[in-house]
């Protein structure tokens, strides 16, 4: 349990007559076995789930948040200390639409997130009230939360039509106050006026010590060009295109599919992207930026060869990229080198792009006050200083 700090001048007191009264010991006195390193500090966990109606009515967001999810990231990455960031998404509509919820639970890997995000499409809905508890609900009791209340928790609940009653069980207001015991913030985004909404929106994040803003039907999220968007789109692709992936056929197809995606990136979101990759990678792994990969990362227990070319010395006949099969052991063994040499090469170029990337903005470009992506920022600022880390 933490001190209370009127306690803490005590405590420091009493610590400082004791080491007063402790002889002294150099280096040389302490036995080398008992001489360790002190342990890293934790990087500041944050965790966002993203809580979005998909009916007709929200087109204009949910294609802005496409373009923009890799943006935010980017953005929250940019905090000090570097945070380790997940990212989850509830998407809602109503009782008699295509479906109710669709969730994806909350993952380091923004490439999967984006991977689920852009197959959101908005339709149905049409009859005001939304199942908004249920999305909600969800959101709070079926994500894997950090049990660790030193990790910052947060739920964005974006929409423009008020909580349906739907009965007990997804209950918008029992759901806000489960979120209140389970210390997990609920910052509302209302698009459009309804004003049954804002009052609905007002509730939660007052509860919650969150907070309400309220932004256009579309979002207000317009593309920022910067000079070097779109050579880092072209690198973004050729890194993409340096992948070697293990697995069955249908892994490596899966892995395929996911490096087209990102290769495909308009320039704003594929210079993010990168943007992203460096800092997050960079600061997880303690490498410098250039070293830090930002090439899709393998799912479906696939390796990529590329990024781990010792692997390959295991890797069954079967399981090994077509590519490499039908290549002699030191053939395989020299196409995953000179790949590996091409993608080094290319991540420094990234990383030099991205880094003069974020120095032009930061000169640049101002903040919206009425965009969603800004919004959330605001929101993501403030909290986040209650968990050391500063923007």
């Amino acid at each position: 349990m933490p001190l209370n700090f009127l306690a803490r001048p005590v405590l420091a007191a009493a610590l400082a007559t004791v080491a007063l009264a402790a002889p002294l010991a150099s280096a040389a006195d302490v036995p080398a076995t008992q001489v360790t390193e002190q342990p890293k500090q934790a990087r500041p966990q944050i965790e966002v789930v993203f809580v979005i109606d998909t009916t007709g009515s929200m087109n204009g967001l949910i294609e802005g948040a496409k373009q923009k999810i890799f943006s935010i990231a980017s953005r929250i990455a940019t905090g000090k200390p570097t945070p380790q960031l997940k990212v989850g998404l509830v998407a809602y509509r109503d009782e008699g639409d295509a479906y109710v919820t669709k969730r994806f639970d909350l993952s380091e890997d923004l490439d999967t997130v984006f991977t689920h995000l852009r197959k959101f499409q908005a339709d149905g809905g049409g009859d005001t009230p939304e199942h908004v508890g249920r999305g909600l609900g969800e959101a709070v009791s079926k994500m894997s939360w950090s049990d660790n209340r030193e990790t910052m928790k947060v739920i964005f609940l974006v929409g423009d039509a008020p909580p349906a009653e739907r009965g007990d069980q997804w209950n918008f207001k029992h759901w806000a106050k489960q979120a209140k015991e389970r210390h997990i913030v609920v910052n509302t985004v209302r698009c459009g006026a309804d004003t049954e909404t804002a009052t609905a929106w007002r509730y939660v994040a007052k509860l919650t010590d969150g907070t309400f803003d309220s932004i256009g039907q579309e979002g207000g999220m317009l593309a920022v060009a910067t000079p070097y968007d779109a050579e880092l789109a072209k690198v973004n692709a050729e890194i993409a295109s340096k992948t070697l992936y293990t697995g069955s056929v249908a892994v490596q197809a899966a892995n395929r599919d996911r490096v087209q995606q990102m290769a495909a990136l308009a320039p704003e979101a594929a210079a993010e992207r990168i943007s992203y990759m460096k800092k997050a990678r960079s600061a997880g792994s303690g490498k410098a930026a250039p070293a830090a990969s930002s090439a899709p990362v393998a799912v479906g227990g696939a390796v990529d060869l590329v990024e781990k070319p010792e692997a390959l010395a295991s890797v069954k006949e079967a399981e090994l990229p077509s590519e490499l099969k039908g290549l002699k052991k030191e053939e395989q063994s020299l196409k995953v080198k000179q790949l590996s040499d091409e993608r080094k090469v290319l991540e420094a170029k990234a990383a030099k792009l991205a880094a003069d990337r974020d120095t032009w903005r930061a000169k640049n470009v101002a903040e919206k006050k009425d965009s969603f992506d800004d919004n959330v920022m605001k929101s993501v600022r403030t909290q986040a200083a209650g968990y050391g880390v500063a923007y």
